[in-house]
């Protein structure tokens, strides 16, 4: 129940940020902004922060499986959602295929997974993201343009991705920063729960009732949300830890995320789709999230 009420708060947040977006009081400019503090300087704040911990030959071991699990993961609902939207012409195929496959697992993932297993757990959804970045960039880029569209070196251009390098390093060789510098990446990196939350709820404004009459784009609603994750708990019956399982669970039960929208305006593609169905597994996810939390 404590978990529950700490959802409904970060939704709560959500809340703030749509009455934001509907009473104007923040337009699309400042929506840029406080993303690209969020991008560029809260979560990279946060995470280097956070991997300053130490590095147990059992934790290096459950961060390997949290990566292998989540390549395979990510690959497998991709390779799934591409073949069950394959009577869709391939504009709107690769839009849907992208928003089955791809989680917000960075923006949405970190205050859930912070808010049900602690702080400790943040190292996996770390992880994770790097295996969501490497999949979006090579297997996600695939599906909108095929092989030449297939650009991994635009993973330096993402700062998130520096900052996992740097949180990794300081994790596996166990240095710690200053405490000076430690206490600045402490304040900023708390502000990316709040941000975050706020930013997803303003994206809600586009939302509208017609947008439930697209039947293919709630298919791909339900397997990003329900389907896939509900796949994940299998891996329960091995012998992988708990924690490793919860957290590729979690992340894998996000709603879609801004990365289709990326790569949908990249391509050139189905973009105003992409941004439709974002808002709309955002939206939807504040009923299946709690739900799926009672699994964990």
């Amino acid at each position: 129940m404590t978990v529950l009420l700490q959802v409904m708060t970060l939704f709560m947040l959500m809340l703030c940020g749509l009455i934001a977006a509907k009473t104007k009081l923040l337009g699309d400019q400042g929506l840029k902004g406080l993303n690209t503090l969020v991008l560029y300087f809260a979560q990279p704040a946060l995470i280097l922060h956070r991997l300053q911990t130490p590095a147990s030959p059992e934790l290096i071991m459950e961060i390997i499986w949290v990566f292998v699990l989540a390549c395979a993961t990510i690959a497998l609902a991709g390779v799934i959602s591409f073949r069950l939207f394959a009577k869709e012409e391939h504009q709107r195929r690769a839009v849907l295929t992208s928003l089955s496959m791809l989680s917000n697992c960075g923006f949405m993932g970190f205050p859930i997974i912070i808010a049900t297993m602690g702080d400790g757990a943040l190292i996996y959804a770390v992880v994770f993201l790097a295996a969501f970045n490497l999949m979006a960039w090579t297997l996600g880029a695939y599906f909108f343009g095929g092989a030449k569209a297939i650009q991994p070196l635009r993973l330096l251009r993402n700062p998130t991705i520096w900052s996992i390098a740097g949180g990794l390093t300081l994790f596996f060789t166990g240095w710690m920063l200053p405490g000076f510098i430690n206490d600045a990446l402490n304040m900023l990196g708390g502000t990316t729960t709040p941000l975050t939350m706020f930013v997803i709820g303003a994206r809600l404004i586009t939302l509208r009732p017609a947008h439930l009459k697209d039947r293919q784009l709630l298919l791909s609603c339900a397997l990003r949300l329900l389907i896939f994750p509900a796949l994940i708990l299998l891996l329960r019956l091995t012998p992988l830890s708990p924690m490793v399982v919860s957290s590729v669970y979690l992340c894998t039960a996000m709603p879609g995320a801004a990365m289709t929208a990326m790569q949908a305006e990249l391509h050139d593609s189905d973009k105003e789709l992409a941004s439709r169905g974002v808002a709309l597994s955002t939206a939807l996810s504040m009923a299946t999230v709690p739900l799926m939390l009672l699994l964990v």
